[in-house]
């Protein structure tokens, strides 16, 4: 028999929008899959994910091998924190001239997590940033936590991240995939759909017509930087 899953999150995000950007591939990906993909922990391009600061990891006699499960056991989906433009990440994560960005609540998406039956256990949180090198202040109680933390350098990421650590589910000796799909309901799921400030109007049309043929009934809109103050 199926159990939902345990969904804890911040209240700090309480009521709050989420963005994530994604170049066109990503998004077609999105929309035939029906699903988010999470990327284990170790195959992220950030070398500090799953750190610990020096006084941690001399206090802890198995730091390193803390470390190790915390990276391979654990999978990350990143959103940004509101939804404003952020210029920024369009050109990192995705494209100014051709990608979009998609938008979710806290509500819809701990709607969604409530269908990954085969999940013990959910986190959203928002991100921490630190100078692993300085000492913070860090509270390490679960594997997961160390994933709430990243370094000062990625702050402006404002980052919220939903993170699944299977760490009680498998056998430590199993072999983890470097990723993991869970379904989503994308009408229930999306909120709305931007595409990027410097998209011609073709690409716009190519949105909004692939978002038509998968079923949608989400509005598409133009980014706010696509236009002047009137």
């Amino acid at each position: 028999m199926h159990m939902k899953p345990r969904i804890e999150y911040d209240p700090l995000i309480e009521g709050a929008t989420f963005r994530r950007y994604l170049d066109l591939t990503k998004f077609l990906d999105l929309l035939r899959s029906r699903s988010l993909y999470f990327r284990r922990a170790d195959r992220l391009p950030d070398k500090f994910e799953g750190a610990l600061p020096p006084y941690i990891r001399r206090a802890k006699y198995d730091a390193d091998d803390f470390i190790r499960k915390v990276r391979e056991y654990s999978y990350i989906n990143c959103w940004t924190l509101g939804a404003d433009d952020n210029m920024a990440l369009w050109h990192l994560y995705s494209s100014a001239s051709t990608g979009v960005s998609i938008t979710c609540t806290l509500e819809r998406l701990i709607q969604s997590c409530r269908n990954w039956t085969e999940e013990e256990l959910i986190e959203i949180f928002k991100v921490k940033y630190i100078d692993h090198f300085k000492n913070p202040d860090m509270i390490i109680g679960t594997y997961s936590d160390p994933l709430r933390y990243k370094h000062k350098a990625y702050l402006y990421e404002g980052e919220v991240r939903i993170v699944v650590c299977k760490i009680n589910q498998r056998k430590l000796e199993q072999t983890m995939p470097e990723g993991i799909r869970l379904p989503v309901e994308l009408n229930d799921f999306i909120h709305s759909i931007v595409v990027g400030p410097e998209a011609e109007s073709w690409f716009y049309e190519l949105v909004s017509d692939m978002t038509e043929r998968y079923g949608l009934n989400v509005p598409v809109s133009r980014s706010e930087l696509t236009y002047l103050p009137e």
